[in-house]
């Protein structure tokens, strides 16, 4: 599982909502490997794969329109988990290997999240507030 309190904070409050909405989402994955029916399992990684599309639709559309000289390198790792995380959505529907998923999630998915607010989503939430403030 992953708390809310344990995710790093960025200077925007909308990027760090939507961050809490993905720990949400991550959490009730976990929770259906664990205790729900395959069907359950496959509809809460749907519903994660779409929030991270919208997710990283509205970071990449916000630092794209306001010339983030890291846009490219924002929307690449971005993309590199998208794929990821589909891979492990087409393996957990063809295998339904709720181990391998679990250990996706928690081992890749997680470690990647945290680690791209901090070095990645801190930096453009910084960049995003000083030109609101200006």
């Amino acid at each position: 599982m992953i708390e809310k309190r344990d995710l790093p904070a960025v200077s925007l409050d909308s990027m760090n909502m939507m961050h809490y909405e993905e720990a949400d989402l991550i959490n009730s994955v976990l929770h259906k490997i664990e205790n729900g029916e395959e069907c359950a399992v496959t509809k809460a990684l749907q519903t994660l794969l779409e929030h991270m599309q919208k997710h990283f639709g509205f970071e990449e559309e916000m630092l794209k329109n306001r010339g983030f000289a890291m846009f490219d390198i924002h929307r690449n790792d971005h993309t590199r988990i998208m794929g990821e995380t589909r891979m492990a959505y087409m393996n957990w529907r063809n295998f339904k290997d709720r181990d391998a998923l679990k250990e996706f999630i928690e081992e890749e998915f997680i470690q990647w999240l945290n680690l791209h607010i901090q070095a990645m989503d801190s930096v453009a939430a910084d960049f995003l507030k000083r030109l609101e403030d200006s």
